[in-house]
């Protein structure tokens, strides 16, 4: 009988492939200076914030470190009341925050308020800075020692830091009305301040310290949020934005998110004549993201803060929960009362009354918040929409 002899296989494309790949693993050690992409090329690294709704609509479940953050908006808008709640997120976790006090207006009974008892943590510091040249020097030096402290085990091996600058505008060069009234120093005329060349020097500064400040960040395992002022664009065409924000396109194309806070109305009690304004309600909408999505839409969420007449004075975490909460299907309204879906409970027989039962008992409260985080999405609009 005739013996067959079957066809040699050759090896199918998916083994030539590992074979290949075996091969190049054992000379990418190489190249000298570079590690593997996955092991560069990292997922967003966040620290959750006391804000449940940004949290969510950033997409990375918190505030995004080793990046720059711009927030603007109108004046007494809660600019600086967000950033400090953004400071407060940070040292609840053993984390550090840095505050820049360029305005020289932060009293300190109102960041009592906003930090709590965190006010008096070792990891909170603050300047009020002469210049921008000594602001540039202090963020460098800070996020230099961390890295060092990291390293010689003085602190654990995961700390990170937050920069708060309180604001952008407030960052004056050294020496800045000297150069532009001298006419010696001013021979070329790039600094008129006739012409508005003051301003392009400062924005040609902050161009500068952003090179510096991308890399810095990423090294040093840190995060820095910038706040910068709004001023009015009355050449605005029907389309377009009525204001302008200051500190030049760098600060804006650099940073990791860019956020516009609005007041979103004012919280109040009772009705009719009887309506009394305990709090305020703040839109923050992220108009511009790095992190979690295309630039198409517009992410949309709020904080709300307490004047100290139904629950004590600051932030109104619980208010945050129970919209958010609300919005996800996690609880749902039943008549007056907020009513969990998954336990049951009946929260008060009023949104207030919700408010101060969850404020009044935390673990309840964060119980929730673990439970709205974990079905919530974010609320977006299309960029055209947004004010």
């Amino acid at each position: 009988m005739a013996r067959t002899i079957k066809a040699a296989t050759s090896p199918s494309k998916a083994e030539q492939q590992r074979v290949r790949l075996d091969a190049l693993s054992e000379v990418a050690a190489n190249f000298k200076g570079w590690q593997p992409g996955r092991k560069v090329l990292t997922p967003v690294s966040s620290v959750p914030t006391i804000f449940p709704q940004f949290d969510v609509a950033t997409r990375v479940r918190g505030y995004p470190i080793q990046r720059v953050v711009m927030i603007h908006g109108p004046s007494n808008m809660g600019k600086t009341t967000f950033m400090l709640g953004l400071g407060r997120s940070f040292l609840e976790r053993g984390h550090f925050y840095f505050h820049v006090d360029a305005e020289m207006t932060t009293p300190e009974p109102w960041v009592q308020e906003n930090l709590g008892q965190m006010a008096d943590s070792p990891n909170f510091m603050a300047i009020r800075p002469h210049s921008f040249e000594e602001t540039a020097d202090a963020v460098r030096t800070a996020a230099e020692r961390l890295n060092m402290l990291r390293a010689n085990g003085k602190i654990p091996a995961d700390t990170v830091a937050l920069f708060g600058i309180d604001s952008l505008q407030k960052l004056v060069p050294k020496d800045l009305l000297k150069k532009l009234l001298d006419p010696k120093a001013n021979k070329d005329k790039n600094i008129d301040p006739l012409k508005g060349r003051g301003g392009m020097f400062q924005a040609a500064l902050n161009t500068a310290w952003m090179r510096e400040l991308i890399p810095l960040l990423y090294h040093c395992n840190a995060g820095l949020v910038l706040l910068a002022r709004e001023s009015q664009n009355p050449d605005a065409g029907m389309f377009e934005k009525d204001y302008r924000v200051g500190g030049g396109n760098a600060v804006y194309y650099d940073s990791s998110l860019v956020c516009r806070i609005t007041r979103g109305g004012w919280v109040e009690q009772g009705s009719d004549d009887n309506k009394v304004i305990i709090g305020e309600r703040h839109l923050v909408q992220i108009m511009k993201t790095k992190v979690g999505h295309k630039d198409a839409k517009v992410s949309l969420c709020y904080f709300h803060t307490s004047n100290g007449k139904l629950i004590p004075a600051g932030f109104d975490r619980a208010r945050d929960v129970v919209e958010l909460g609300l919005r996800a299907g996690v609880l749902t309204k039943t008549g007056n009362s907020i009513v969990d879906k998954d336990t049951g409970d009946i929260y008060g027989g009023s949104l207030n009354k919700a408010v101060v039962h969850l404020t009044a008992n935390l673990p309840e409260l964060d119980d929730l918040q673990v439970r709205v985080l974990a079905v919530a999405q974010p609320e977006e609009t299309d960029v055209g929409a947004v004010e």
